[in-house]
């Protein structure tokens, strides 16, 4: 699901990387879990809410990280 703004290769690499810091059955099923462990897109296997979910959740834990320094 492409998300406009984002380049699709960063946008990529930043999915797999939140998804790995969480469970990532909170956004896919268990097809999908292995599917992109085999290498699949996270960005072709969330659909555009679950991606801008896990974006929002990882700007707000920047965000808190920030301001406890």
């Amino acid at each position: 699901m492409p998300v406009s703004g984002y380049d699709p290769e960063d946008l990529d690499d930043t999915l797999s990387n939140l998804l790995a810091e969480r469970d990532p059955s909170n956004w896919l099923s268990d097809e999908e879990i292995r599917e992109w462990e085999n290498g699949a897109s996270p960005v072709e296997l969330l659909d555009e809410e679950d991606i801008h979910d896990l974006l929002r959740n990882d700007a707000a834990a920047t965000e808190e990280g920030d301001s406890a320094s």
